[in-house]
């Protein structure tokens, strides 16, 4: 069974903000442990929206099905993140599905949990639906995007939403989580090929990094020139 205990990760994310310690900790006492493996779901698109969770250790990758069975990835999750607040919305379905891009830990509570939380805490359900419009509002943003930006810069903007800085510390800055070309691709609204000939260019110049599932970032104000079209 995985560990309960709630990681710095979890303690301290915005699921929380504006809550006294005591309020943070009766609402993670509460919670159950859940991992998965690498591929797992953890939700699905359609499923009553019966558990609400909180990221520990890991990434999950988003996904939604369009009417035609086309998969969109809808955006990433990891740690400190709240996964499918739309449960504490009532009866309703996930919106999303949910796999695990690694090995995944998470906190867990029911529906009825979350109602009897929401209740004790308005601040909580405050936070969730904040965290909801932000991941919105990410979308709108994403949508501008394609409306008005040529391909390098989203290519360019959406590494940069990606990364963080690198564990070890160094100058360079990683996306976190495995990230296939297809994916950073479909992430940008444009083709393999196309995302593969800016890397490898990008490669060239100094500005990226790429390997098998992996993307860093080499010189993050180079690419943010790209990303603003110099």
């Amino acid at each position: 069974m995985a560990d309960a205990r709630p990681t710095t990760a979890a303690i301290s994310s915005r699921l929380f903000q504006a809550m006294t310690a005591p309020e943070r900790d009766a609402v993670l006492g509460a919670a159950a442990p859940r991992s998965l493996h690498k591929g797992q779901v953890l939700i699905r698109q359609g499923e009553p929206a019966s558990t609400f969770f909180l990221m520990q250790r890991g990434y999950l990758k988003l996904t939604q099905l369009t009417p035609d069975g086309a998969e969109v990835i809808v955006r990433f999750v990891g740690p400190g993140d709240p996964v499918a607040g739309v449960a504490a919305l009532g009866e309703a379905p996930y919106p999303v599905t949910a796999a695990a891009c690694d090995a995944v830990d998470a906190l867990a509570w029911s529906r009825g949990q979350l109602t009897d939380l929401l209740a004790r805490y308005p601040q909580l359900k405050t936070n969730i639906l904040r965290e909801m419009t932000a991941h919105m509002d990410d979308a709108l943003t994403r949508l501008r995007e394609l409306a008005t930006l040529d391909v390098r810069q989203r290519l360019a903007h959406t590494l940069l939403r990606l990364t963080v800085k690198a564990a070890a510390g160094g100058a360079g800055l990683a996306v976190p989580h495995t990230l296939t070309r297809q994916e950073l691709a479909e992430l940008t609204g444009t083709t393999l090929f196309t995302v593969s000939r800016i890397l490898t260019e990008w490669e060239g110049a100094g500005l990226v990094h790429s390997t098998r599932g992996h993307v860093a970032v080499l010189d993050a104000g180079r690419l943010q020139d790209a990303a603003e079209g110099e």
